[in-house]
């Protein structure tokens, strides 16, 4: 596994953690209990993916606590900053997570080997997901179209909080951002490591709010 692919497989693994564990909580803002047992089925997916990647952190012999640990206070910050209120706002916070975690894999996974490029690769349930909240917040604004500004808001934050821990762990775990970034690279590219490294990752970053405010507009909740 190349140098960083631990780190990566644990930034990974700690997003499908809190991932499934906002999936699950959102079972109790569920307006009908067949939405219930779907976000149910959605969040069981979820973990099902972070075991697998358990699973292969265990085979390279590493612990899986341990790998994870340097992420968690990121993802935990930003759980807690974008932590929904509302069965609507459980849905779009899915929806846009997914969204910036799919854009994210579809940039790295054609690049990388093999077990790295298929754990990363974000699977049926990531497209579940995204069909499912989808649905629901267009449900959800169609109802009630005043509910737009408050969802558009949501929207701007999460994104920036997104960009913010993001930003974080990459300036903390060296590897990491250096396997991102050579990932990225055209062939050839030189100057300062740790710099050229920062500025791909700044690139990457554009590259994902930019998607993210497509899904936004795609919803009438321009950002």
């Amino acid at each position: 596994m190349p140098g960083g692919g631990r780190d990566l497989l644990g930034f990974t693994a700690q997003a499908d953690l809190v991932d499934f564990e906002m999936l699950a909580a959102s079972g109790g803002l569920a307006p009908s209990l067949d939405d219930r047992l779907t976000v149910a089925g959605l969040a069981a997916a979820q973990f099902d993916r972070f075991e697998r990647i358990s699973e292969e952190l265990r085979v390279e012999g590493a612990a899986v606590d341990a790998t994870l640990e340097p992420f968690r206070e990121a993802f935990d910050s930003f759980a807690q900053a974008t932590r929904p209120s509302s069965w609507v706002v459980s849905q779009l916070r899915a929806l846009l997570v997914t969204g910036l975690r799919t854009d994210f894999s579809a940039r790295l996974a054609p690049k990388l080997s093999e077990p790295l490029a298929q754990l990363l690769a974000p699977g049926p349930a990531a497209w579940r997901t995204t069909d499912f909240a989808s649905r629901a917040v267009q449900k959800a604004i169609s109802a009630r179209p005043e509910i737009g500004g408050s969802l558009a808001l949501f929207g701007r934050r999460l994104a920036a909080e997104a960009v913010g821990q993001c930003q974080r762990i990459a300036a903390k775990q060296a590897d990491l951002t250096a396997l991102v970034a050579d990932v990225l690279k055209p062939a050839g590219a030189k100057g300062s490591r740790e710099l050229d490294d920062l500025g791909v990752i700044s690139g990457l970053l554009e590259e994902l709010m930019d998607g993210h405010a497509r899904r936004m507009a795609r919803l009438g909740l321009g950002v």
